[in-house]
């Protein structure tokens, strides 16, 4: 009963953020919805937010992280990309409330073990301060070009992200791990 629970109240979290903003919503609200009551909730997640967090986990991140390889990084990209074009509103609600940085970090989270795979391809004996250094820079790339394009109405076509993210990972990467490693 317990993962039916918490799928039966991220359904009731993304169901209310149709209308209502994210921070506006209560835990009555959401259990009612639900048809669970507010123990149930609370034994599950410490407050919304926590709610948000396991849906972003849930719906895209285990998905996106499941055999995640430098050869297949586009296709997981897509998928992030489809998710978002998808659940756009419950994106945008998420990016408009109090924690904001939950989204964030759920794009960080994704764009870094893209990276993270490409790099390790690359280069599985690579310096582990170059290493976190390249992951971090260019996930927080990605992560921002998705938030952009959140932010923009999702106006450039995917394909275009996707292009954009193959040139800087499969040459620039590539480029500066030679460059730092034959010094």
């Amino acid at each position: 009963m317990s993962s039916i629970a918490k799928i039966r109240l991220a359904h009731a979290l993304k169901n209310l953020m149709q209308t209502k903003p994210l921070d506006k919503i209560t835990i009555d609200e959401l259990t009612q919805l639900a048809d669970l009551n507010r123990n149930t909730f609370y034994y599950h997640f410490a407050d919304i937010y926590d709610l948000l967090d396991w849906t972003f986990e849930q719906d895209i991140i285990i998905q996106v992280k499941r055999n995640l390889t430098a050869k297949n990084w586009p296709s997981k990209y897509q998928i992030t990309l489809d998710y978002i074009s998808t659940n756009r509103h419950f994106c945008l609600e998420s990016l408009h409330s109090q924690r904001r940085d939950l989204l964030e970090n759920f794009l960080f989270e994704l764009g870094t073990q893209m990276v993270k795979s490409v790099v390790l391809d690359i280069d599985d004996q690579i310096n582990p301060h170059l290493s976190c250094d390249l992951i971090n820079f260019y996930g927080g790339a990605i992560a921002s070009q998705v938030l952009q394009w959140l932010l923009d109405d999702l106006k450039t076509p995917k394909n275009v992200l996707i292009s954009r993210a193959t040139a800087i990972l499969d040459g620039t990467i590539e480029f500066v791990i030679h460059k730092n490693t034959h010094k």
